[in-house]
């Protein structure tokens, strides 16, 4: 499993690891950049010239580090500094002092920043760490303008410069990696957007802190192997009622796809049983496209109403999971429908315009709930922008999961999912998935999984990775551009 931290955290815990065990700072320079180096290889000939851009920092520390290496390989360095040698301390002044020893071309960048030369095969961005907090402005920012300008490949070391380790967001301006180097383990910036498609190809590499050292929290990410043991073990005697009945309550006149995405992702993710209570509007397109599924109208009307109330609390009565929202529509009315079910203690998950209606009436949401909004479903119910939820997704996820006691999944290119102290982070799925309908085969996926025994947390992120694996193959299958959130559904495997 993939683990990130915060870089304060990251900080006091290198700190704790040096004053604890007297291991020399220097060797954690050192192994920052052979792993620097390391990649550098892999990128380009041994024999190469290469630009270092070196700030003034332990970050520009491990640059000139890594240039002594490259020299020492039998390459070439050409290295840029923000300060002098002798103005740079502790570990980065010693590096940095040895370069004219090992025969690098060395350019301290006072004024005017030139182009990266012709003769260059690669470059190194050593600038700022993942500590930085402040826009980049002056010869910093001209580098960094100037290294995106050169059209080489680009390392960086630890993040590219300019992005805000904690958060992801450019400060000013920011590297655009080829790839980036991150140390011990990566940050929350390596993986949030902007900072996830600046960084480029990921590497984390070991710099020699123990484990033992590593007490930190971080956010989780799961992989392909701790989502595979989180699931249920299918008994080789079980049956339909083993893996659990899960009521679908979705869809309006306009909507049954919504209601039919849910019903058959439902059914995909392995649930025993699937229901959908809809209006009769919806009735014969559900029972045409999603015949293994059940059936049961509960409006004679083009959307769910009040008079509903009574038959869904029947309905969801021996229930392992309930799925409510997909393509119901914004009526007062299906409030009121739904306001019981979403109010009730058992396994469910509540998106789309169900969670539209939440935010606009307000209400209790029960214990054992999934929340599963996009950024504007969640700027209503945060009473936010939805830029301000794009700019600190983890801590508004973590507020609402606060706040509703429940389980909160907010979609994105990075999903992020937080209960309690718990936050996890999904990296599957890509561009294909940005069609209409991916987010109700998410709300089948997470119901069944619920229904066949997971808890809230680990059904959302368990969810979400399979959700986007799908959504991957339909890509490779299909082209990005011709996916349907029915082929994501079809090419949903969960085992």
């Amino acid at each position: 499993m993939l683990r990130t931290i915060s870089p304060q955290d990251m900080q006091e815990m290198e700190r704790a690891f040096l004053d604890g065990t007297l291991y020399p700072s220097i060797l954690l320079m050192e192994h920052a950049a052979q792993a620097v180096v390391d990649a550098l290889a892999a990128c380009v000939d041994a024999r190469s010239r290469v630009l270092f851009v070196c700030g003034g920092g332990n970050n520009g520390g491990d640059g000139c580090a890594a240039a002594r290496l490259w020299i020492q390989r039998g390459g070439q360095a050409e290295v840029w500094l923000l300060k002098s040698p002798s103005q740079m301390r502790g570990d980065a002044g010693v590096n940095a002092c040895l370069l004219n020893a090992c025969g690098a071309s060395l350019n301290i960048l006072y004024g005017d920043v030139p182009e990266v030369p012709d003769s260059c095969a690669a470059v190194v961005d050593a600038l700022y760490g993942t500590g930085l907090s402040r826009p980049l402005e002056g010869v910093s920012l001209a580098a960094v303008q100037r290294i995106n300008a050169c059209d080489l490949p680009v390392i960086s070391v630890d993040i590219p410069s300019g992005v805000d380790g904690a958060t992801g967001r450019v400060l000013g301006d920011a590297v655009h990696a080829s790839v980036t180097v991150a140390f011990h383990r990566a940050k929350h910036g390596h993986l949030l957007f902007p900072g996830r498609e600046l960084s480029g190809r990921l590497i984390v590499a070991d710099i020699g802190i123990l484990a033992e050292w590593d007490g930190a929290q971080g956010i989780d990410v799961l992989e392909d192997e701790d989502a595979r043991a989180l699931l249920p073990i299918r008994a080789a005697d079980a049956h339909k009622g083993t893996f659990g009945h899960v009521l679908i309550v979705a869809g309006s006149k306009g909507m049954a796809g919504a209601a039919c995405l849910a019903a058959q992702s439902a059914l995909r993710a392995g649930a025993g049983l699937v229901t959908a209570a809809c209006p009769f509007s919806v009735l014969a397109p559900l029972q045409n496209s999603v015949p293994c599924a059940m059936a049961q109208v509960v409006s004679d009307g083009p959307a769910l109403d009040a008079r509903a109330a009574n038959a869904l609390r029947q309905l969801a009565e021996g229930k392992r999971a309930i799925a409510v929202g997909p393509g119901l529509g914004k009526a007062k009315g299906t409030w009121q429908a739904i306001e019981e079910l979403i109010g009730g203690d058992g396994p469910k998950v509540v998106d789309a315009d169900a969670l539209n209606l939440l935010a606009q009436h307000g209400g209790r949401v029960g214990a054992n709930t999934v929340l599963t909004p996009h950024p504007g479903e969640m700027a209503r119910l945060c009473g936010a922008t939805v830029q301000e939820i794009l700019d600190a997704p983890v801590e508004y996820a973590q507020q609402l999961a606060a706040d509703m006691n429940a389980c909160v999944l907010l979609k994105g290119a990075t999903t992020v999912i937080a209960q309690g102290e718990d936050v996890a982070m999904n990296m599957t799925g890509c561009d294909a998935m940005g069609t209409g309908g991916c987010g109700d085969v998410l709300t089948g996926v997470i119901a069944a999984l619920m229904a066949q025994g997971m808890p809230p947390m680990d059904a959302a992120r368990v969810g979400a990775f399979y959700h986007g694996r799908a959504g991957e193959a339909a890509g490779r299958a299909l082209g990005a551009r011709a996916v349907t959130a029915w082929d994501v559904c079809d090419h949903l495997r969960i085992e």
